[in-house]
């Protein structure tokens, strides 16, 4: 068997028998993996470096079919975030993107750095609805999707005065193109200034700006749905903080 250092992120951790583990790593150079990690319930060391949400130093025995832990170092860990019910919903919603993002060993590595980023905006108290859609509009743009945002990417007009965004045909457009277009929202300012800011900025500034909560709204509707359209897929976790919510309200109204 093979010995492997990697450096990663424990996405996700499943529970197997009386003292054993199954990990998914993210990893900076060989993708995103699954390793058993025996006996990691009873050993300390273990236990804490194989928690979801710890980002630190691997050892791996590469067998046939499967990946053995050998070893680990804590580099940081993140799960402190499972103290507060609202980040650690956006955590595990940004997880999940991250981990469909991750096709191979090239993604993973510049998805990684980008989420360890946004866990760190979370963890330091960064408007989590603010992190979650800049790490999803900069995610689409590490996979190969981003938006095209110059000029209507339907008929290349620049001299556009009311921006619209359309998932479907990935980007801006004009006014006149938003009328043949069933899925063409409306962008204020401030929100195309905020997408804008995404795209062009490394991942330790891609956190560093704020909105107004009507800016922020349409920043977060756009970029849940450009990512559901181009993964062709429904992200649901962030569904459960609107049923909290709403439940809340209702209970408040009949105290």
């Amino acid at each position: 068997m093979a010995l492997i250092r990697t450096k990663g992120l424990v996405i996700r951790e499943i529970n197997v028998g009386e003292a054993d583990k199954i990990i998914t790593l993210l990893t900076e150079d060989i993708g995103k993996v699954s390793v058993s990690a025996r006996r990691a319930r009873k050993n300390s060391r273990f236990s804490y470096g194989t928690q979801i949400l710890t980002y630190g130093q691997y050892i791996l025995f590469k067998g046939r079919n499967s990946y053995i832990l050998d070893g680990c170092d804590i580099i940081i860990s993140f799960y402190d975030l499972a103290n507060d019910l609202e980040r650690f919903t956006y955590a595990a919603h940004m997880i999940e993107m991250a981990s469909d993002a991750a096709s191979d060993h090239q993604t993973s590595s510049r998805v990684l750095n980008l989420l360890l980023h946004g866990l760190n905006a979370l963890g330091k108290g960064r408007e989590p609805l603010l992190v979650s859609s800049a790490f999803t509009m900069k995610l689409m743009q590490i996979c190969g999707y981003p938006p095209h945002v110059t000029s209507c990417v339907s008929c290349r007009e620049k001299g556009v005065e009311k921006i619209y965004f359309s998932s479907k045909r990935c980007g801006f457009v004009c006014e006149n193109c938003a009328k043949t277009c069933n899925d063409a929202v409306p962008v204020a300012t401030g929100t195309a200034k905020a997408i804008l800011h995404v795209l062009c900025s490394d991942n330790p500034r891609v956190f560093n700006f704020n909105l107004s909560p009507e800016n922020l709204e349409s920043f977060s509707d756009i970029s849940n749905g450009y990512i559901e359209e181009r993964f062709d897929k429904k992200y649901r976790k962030l569904d459960y903080l609107k049923e909290i919510s709403q439940v809340t309200y209702h209970l408040g109204k009949n105290i």
